[in-house]
């Protein structure tokens, strides 16, 4: 009687327990945003000093932006290896922590183009770890939320960008150091680390593997369970597959949070994994390269300058913002289903050849519609950065998620973040401001035409799939075939 009159009580605590738990879990998330956003407004301050400072080279002022990413390029390669070593917790927790007396180094008075070049290399290596840390965080503990938290996660990226490209330019306007916008960094991120560590703790705050959060659908399954069933005459293999998949699905159906969970696929999907994020890559060029040619271009033409740097930082936030909203929405797209990527990937190339199109309509329609034109732009791209990277840190499995957002960080760094500021300053240098924004608007066409790629390619692996499957049917009967024949 009494085991049975503790059994409630016993219940009732779990669910207490899991409550506070989940609660733990939320604030800490909130915590985290405040400091991914403190380290997004220091790169927008980055991009606001480097088309502000005075010279005749625009190459040498803008390539504050590609040292910051050159750091990023060297972190990222140790990445991996740091959290295999050490731990994904420990390394990302001491590369916060330096990163932070780096950008104070930013304060001190009186330093040369070189040193700040060296300054922003430091910043870049030690911030290289945080991205792929928090993916692989919201892989285990927002599982549930991840359609939602990731969204919000990455909105920090052009929330936190655009105040700072904004903030950084009104200081140097109104004559004020704009070292005062990095003071301000360091200072909200000191405080948010402070929170992050004295609430969230190693408990949720480490992220080893100790739980699985894998659901794929029986389709994805049985296309290689023919691998399974060719080395076995009887079919048995092939029978227990699709017997787990039925008692995953009647788990599914009983949880009602299930349906949230991260699906993610069997085998590592390179090829799409690629196309998509060589295209994203693109789609994030066009965005970034705005910022660098965007104030010179508007003035050339007869903006006032406060107009520029307000009406563009407001169509960069509101933008991206809008467009992340629909497509994160659910009604449209599930990016974080790997059962849904093609529909995800159809809609990927839509909206990027909507914004590719309204791009192109920036050369040739006349100013009165340049701001108008470029806020329907940047929605449209503005759904695509969410979209690609759910498709992105799926397409490698569950066991490659830190992996996959390294990969793709790496990508955009070599091919555009890394050598765009330095480039588009040496083309404003050798061929106009004109010229160099043309060259932008056709980053966004490419991208639209990548994305375009991604779904043919997707197209042919799963009809190289579904073939081999087939295949391996064949074969699978064929050997029972043979093995009655040897039998008899």
């Amino acid at each position: 009687m009494s085991q049975a009159a503790d059994r409630p009580k016993a219940t009732d605590e779990a669910k207490e327990d899991d409550a506070d738990s989940r609660r733990r879990v939320f604030i800490t998330y909130l915590l985290i945003l405040i400091a991914f956003l403190t380290v997004q407004f220091g790169h927008g301050s980055n991009i606001g000093v480097a088309v502000s400072l005075p010279g005749d080279s625009k190459a040498m002022n803008l390539a504050l932006g590609s040292w910051v990413m050159v750091g990023v390029c060297l972190g990222l390669p140790v990445t991996p290896w740091a959290c295999r070593t050490f731990g994904a917790f420990r390394t990302c927790s001491v590369c916060v922590v330096i990163d932070l007396f780096v950008i104070l180094l930013m304060l001190y008075p009186h330093k040369s183009m070189q040193q700040i070049y060296a300054v922003r290399f430091l910043v870049g290596f030690f911030e290289a770890p945080l991205l792929p840390y928090l993916q692989e965080w919201l892989a285990k503990f927002g599982k549930r939320s991840w359609n939602v938290w990731n969204t919000v996660l990455h909105a920090m990226v052009p929330v936190g960008e655009n105040l700072g490209y904004l903030v950084a330019q009104e200081l140097d306007a109104m004559g004020v150091s704009w070292q005062w916008a990095f003071f301000g960094q360091a200072l909200t991120l000191g405080v948010a680390i402070i929170l992050i560590a004295g609430y969230g703790g190693r408990r949720y705050l480490d992220i080893s593997p100790n739980s699985s959060h894998t659901f794929v659908s029986s389709e994805d399954a049985l296309m290689t369970a023919p691998l399974a069933s060719s080395s076995s005459t009887n079919g048995d293999s092939r029978k227990d597959a699709e017997e787990a998949f039925e008692d995953e699905r009647e788990l599914i159906e009983d949880d009602p949070d299930a349906g949230h969970v991260v699906e993610y696929p069997v085998t590592e999907k390179w090829a799409v994994f690629w196309a998509t994020n060589a295209s994203l890559a693109s789609q994030l060029g066009f965005l970034s390269g705005c910022k660098y040619v965007i104030r010179d271009y508007a003035i050339r033409h007869g903006f006032n300058v406060h107009t520029v740097i307000f009406s563009f930082s407001a169509i960069a936030l509101l933008g991206p913002a809008l467009g992340g909203a629909i497509a994160m929405s659910g009604r449209c797209i599930r990016p974080d289903h790997w059962t849904q990527h093609r529909r995800t990937l159809l809609f990927l190339t839509t909206v990027s050849t909507v914004a590719a199109v309204f791009s192109l309509g920036l050369l040739v329609a006349p100013f009165s519609l340049f701001w108008p034109l470029l806020l329907v732009c940047f929605i449209a791209a503005g759904g695509v950065y969410p979209a690609a990277q759910g498709i992105i840190n799926i397409a490698l499995t569950e066991s490659r998620v830190i992996e996959a957002s390294v990969y793709q960080v790496q990508c955009n760094n070599l091919l555009f973040a890394m050598p765009m500021p330095y480039v588009i300053g040496k083309s404003m240098d050798c061929l106009g401001v004109d010229t160099s924004f043309r060259c932008v608007i056709m980053i966004q066409v490419i991208a639209a035409m990548g994305f375009a790629t991604s779904v043919v390619v997707s197209a042919c692996t799963e009809e190289r799939s579904t073939w081999n499957r087939l295949h391996g049917l064949e074969m699978s009967t064929r050997r029972g075939d043979e093995a009655d024949e040897d039998l008899e």
